[in-house]
């Protein structure tokens, strides 16, 4: 319970949204805690709202360079035995830090621990045990991860608190499928994760999961089966509403940079992770196609094995043709359907 959390909040031109995410981690801090904001450039009014509370956190002003070199600049400044990571737009709910501190310490050997989430619509709906909807993956935690352990077995739990589930394991696999690992709920060792405790600068997209990657193959990594924070759906800018290909180019890059670069992982598990990439890879092919960009498409599509008939007529046609075509056919979707990910077929 002595081990201290640096929290680390990127923020860009959220002036108006920034107060309710930093209100949550200042009152999840304790003594020997310490808060940095890391302003990404904003033109708002980020600075002022922020001036009130310059007593109470670090407010560091970086260059416009995306949410993967901002947290760096955090994590450059961070001192704590942890380090917590709360994006600008989300709030953490009550105990989320005196959770996983516990977990933390009563298990020294796991480099980083992460939760579930609740989400709030734009129109005020709530979306419960919202994690599943993210990683689309419709397995337990006990086939994803690990058989679950009670927490009272791992650390004393809070006396109002319920014995929640912990899945203790390897999650470096199962990340090649799937984006389990939510940012806002991260609590990660600092000094073991060493230098894996970076996130990327170049990828617009999936910069975070880079980072969970390489840190779940330090280590061992903990699921607890609780919601932790709210991620909230607003008007304006997010990462999650980018345009489908970008999204599609950076898991591509994602999945070769890590798993397709560690000689390791291939050896024991190459096919998977051939499969794994052609699919992304149809992926790719499909999102080139719906923006009309059939050069590329073919380029693409040399890549793809077994690639449906659909994915190279289309190819053919020019950019404008192709375009309507796929917007105009509903069985678009279901003709491509194979290149959807089949994550509960993986055996390792």
């Amino acid at each position: 319970m002595a081990e201290s959390i640096s929290i680390v909040i990127p923020t860009y031109n959220r002036a108006h949204l920034i107060e309710r995410a930093l209100g949550s981690a200042l009152r999840e801090a304790r003594p020997g805690d310490d808060v940095i904001v890391v302003d990404n450039g904003s033109t708002d009014d980020t600075a002022g709202v922020l001036a009130p509370y310059l007593g109470r956190i670090r407010y560091l002003h970086a260059e416009r360079r995306g949410p993967g070199a901002a947290r760096n600049v955090g994590l450059a400044h961070a001192q704590g035995d942890l380090v917590a990571f709360l994006d600008s737009d989300d709030e953490w709910m009550m105990g989320k830090l005196d959770l996983q501190r516990r977990i933390m310490a009563a298990r020294p050997d796991v480099i980083f621990c992460f939760t579930d989430i609740a989400n709030t619509g734009t129109d005020g709906s709530i979306k419960r045990h919202y994690l599943q909807r993210w990683h689309r993956d419709p397995r337990p935690w006990d086939e994803i991860l690990t058989p679950a352990k009670s927490l009272s077995s791992i650390a004393t739990p809070a006396s109002d608190e319920p014995d929640v589930r912990v899945h203790i394991g390897d999650m470096y696999p199962p990340q090649l499928l799937a984006p389990y690992v939510v940012t806002s709920t991260v609590v990660v060792r600092r000094a073991a994760a060493g230098d894996a405790l970076t996130f990327a600068e170049d990828l617009p997209v999936g910069e975070d999961l880079y980072c969970f990657a390489r840190l779940a193959r330090r280590g061992p990594a903990a699921y607890l089966d609780v919601e932790t924070s709210w991620n909230n759906a607003h008007v304006g800018e997010r990462a999650t509403s980018v345009a489908q290909l970008l999204k599609m180019d950076c898991r591509l890059r994602l999945i070769e940079r890590v798993w397709g670069s560690d000689p390791e992982f291939l050896r024991a598990h190459e096919s998977v992770y051939r499969r794994v990439h052609n699919e992304q890879q149809g992926l790719f092919v499909r999102a080139l196609l719906a923006e009309g960009r059939t050069a590329e498409a073919r380029q693409a599509l040399a890549a793809v094995e077994e690639a449906p008939a659909a994915y190279r007529m289309l190819a053919a046609l020019p950019g404008v043709l192709c375009r309507g075509a796929v917007s105009a056919r509903g069985a678009f979707h279901a003709v491509t359907a194979p290149f959807r990910a089949r994550k509960m077929e993986y055996e390792w």
